[in-house]
């Protein structure tokens, strides 16, 4: 089960890096946001997409 969660959060940090990257942030803010909250970065992501 730990191993779950460690998976999800890395993918869903990946996929808020590659939205935030196709919307223009610059890297620095990318890295930060990602490596701090992924599932929260994702969170806000889909939230700009729709």
């Amino acid at each position: 089960m730990s191993k779950l969660i460690l998976f999800a959060t890395i993918a869903s940090g990946v996929i808020a890096a590659y939205l935030m990257y196709r919307r223009g942030e610059p890297f620095g803010t990318i890295a930060k946001q990602a490596i701090t909250n992924p599932v929260g970065s994702l969170m806000t992501e889909v939230k700009n997409k729709l």
